[in-house]
């Protein structure tokens, strides 16, 4: 698997469960391929969960074979689209549980890059694309790039925002935003939100530590010119800004006064009680970002079973 120094976006895989954010997820993969260059996969998985689900009397061998038939019938749709679009694309289907059978798929065929909708409708009114977007995003090996009902309008990446707390997995996730930059001849936006008026009893339990505005801004303008002169000796077109407000909030505000065309940023982020965790701002960003973000973990650990098990939380 490619490390965050060095990734590429040469393989796309994107799932879909037949609904119209995910199909809308799919036509935004396919302008991302072409841009990229990228070949895609296009995978479906029968959920084997709704045969032997409730209000069934057991397994239903009927059943899987409607949805596998399913299945086959939107994989093969959507890579006959993506061929229209002159995209190399391979059809695929999977049974079992979506999330899993998503990260496994990934790291048999060895995609550089997963796409995927945030939101969706499965058989029998079953939430399916969002739960497990969510799932693929915590679990994947692999960078996501979700999108979500807001952020499928058609276009070009020719911006690509990268936010930083100033943890090294902000950063990490930051080189992977670069590299995906680079694919796409982007210009980089390095942000760093400020969070103001910080509440006295979290400024207490800093155990001392410089914790007034004065030293946050200076600390994040250290982060932002490390990771500019990380991005800059790429041959990237680098611009850093520094600004005050709730992360989440600052961020899509962002997105939208510049705008902004993708959001790169990790998963987790600092922990402890002197920064807010970069994973809960990403959750917010991943669900209200007018644009697709890419998220990637702080570990390039290649376990499916912790989608299997994600499944009952």
């Amino acid at each position: 698997m490619t490390d965050t120094h060095t990734t590429t976006f040469e393989t796309l895989l994107i799932p879909t469960d037949g609904s119209e954010p995910a199909e809308a997820a799919a036509r935004r993969g396919f302008d991302l391929a072409t841009q990229c260059d990228a070949d895609v996969h296009l995978l479906s998985v029968a959920d084997s969960s709704i045969a032997t689900g409730a209000g069934y009397a057991g397994d239903s061998p009927s059943i899987r074979n409607r949805l596998r038939e399913l299945s086959s019938n939107r994989a093969a749709s959507l890579r006959d689209s993506a061929v229209e679009q002159g995209i190399a694309a391979t059809a695929a289907v999977r049974e079992g549980i979506p999330a899993k059978e998503i990260i496994t798929y990934a790291t048999e065929q060895d995609v550089d890059a997963i796409v995927i909708g945030t939101a969706g409708r499965g058989s029998v009114g079953r939430a399916v694309v969002g739960s497990v977007a969510d799932k693929v995003v915590r679990t994947a090996p692999v960078p996501v790039i979700t999108v979500n009902p807001k952020a499928t309008t058609p276009g070009s990446v020719d911006s690509v925002l990268v936010p930083t707390d100033g943890s090294e997995i902000a950063a990490a996730a930051g080189r992977v935003g670069f590299g995906f930059a680079e694919e796409l001849a982007a210009t980089v936006h390095l942000l760093s939100v400020v969070e103001a008026a910080r509440p006295a009893w979290l400024s207490a339990l800093t155990d001392g530590e410089d914790t007034s505005d004065e030293s946050l801004r200076a600390d994040s303008r250290e982060a932002l010119d490390t990771l500019a002169a990380d991005a800059r000796e790429r041959g990237l077109d680098v611009e850093t800004t520094v600004t005050e407000g709730t992360p989440a909030d600052g961020i899509t505000d962002y997105v939208e006064s510049e705008g902004i065309d993708l959001i790169a940023m990790g998963t987790t982020g600092r922990g402890g009680f002197e920064r807010l965790l970069l994973g809960s701002v990403t959750d917010e960003v991943v669900r209200t970002a007018p644009v697709p973000v890419l998220t990637s973990r702080g570990d390039t650990s290649d376990r499916p079973e912790d989608a299997d098990r994600s499944e009952d939380t």
